[in-house]
């Protein structure tokens, strides 16, 4: 089970005191490193993707690619929903779904209009764009529990492996997604920092 540091094990990692200074020093940090993790995530996941496909190509280039992206379809879905299930909830106006396409260099696509009040629209952009990374770690975590448990083997366990491959290919941010999400990101930079102040102080 994941379990997260507490605030107080956090400042004392850092060894800076309780002073308001270095209390207001490690929310900065620890809001940074919030903003920027999901950028670093999906920078990982590409990593992954891209030494799927040298691996693969040692085999056949063109095979390599196709599986990538056309046979690990279901992570392309996920994505997709990802995205969706963040506009409807966050209020955006969802204007057209694509699952599954092969052209335009794209594989899907979804696409929105921000709406409601300039907060809001800078919230939209920002977990609607963030929304795929976010969505294939939770799954991805909850999958590899799944595997690790030992409940599931044989055929089962492949098609476990498969969807976490599946994920782990297309759970990165596209080019408008980090264009989306560093649009509306620094909407939660204060309320993040003030979180982190308020864990340390109180």
């Amino acid at each position: 089970m994941l379990t997260l540091p507490t605030m107080s094990q956090v400042i004392a990692w850092f060894g800076w005191g309780h002073g308001v200074g270095a209390l207001a020093g490690i929310s900065a940090i620890l809001t940074v490193v919030v903003i920027v993790a999901p950028v670093i995530a999906g920078l990982l996941l590409y990593g992954l993707e891209r030494a799927q496909v040298e691996l693969i190509g040692q085999v056949n280039r063109d095979f390599a690619y196709f599986f990538v992206n056309f046979v690990t379809f279901p992570g392309t879905f996920v994505h997709e929903m990802a995205h969706l299930c963040f506009g409807v909830i966050t209020g955006a106006e969802v204007t057209e779904i694509c699952m599954f396409e092969s052209g335009h260099g794209q594989l899907g696509h979804i696409c929105y209009r921000s709406r409601g009040p300039w907060f809001m629209r800078a919230v939209q952009r920002a977990l609607i764009g963030v929304a795929p990374t976010v969505v294939g770690f939770a799954l991805g975590y909850y999958l590899l529990r799944l595997i690790f448990s030992g409940a599931f083997s044989g055929l089962a366990c492949v098609g476990l492996w498969y969807l976490v491959i599946s994920l782990i290919d297309h759970s990165t941010m596209s080019d408008s997604d980090l264009e989306g999400y560093f649009q509306g990101v620094w909407i939660f930079i204060l309320p993040l920092f003030l979180l982190f102040f308020g864990l340390g102080y109180f």
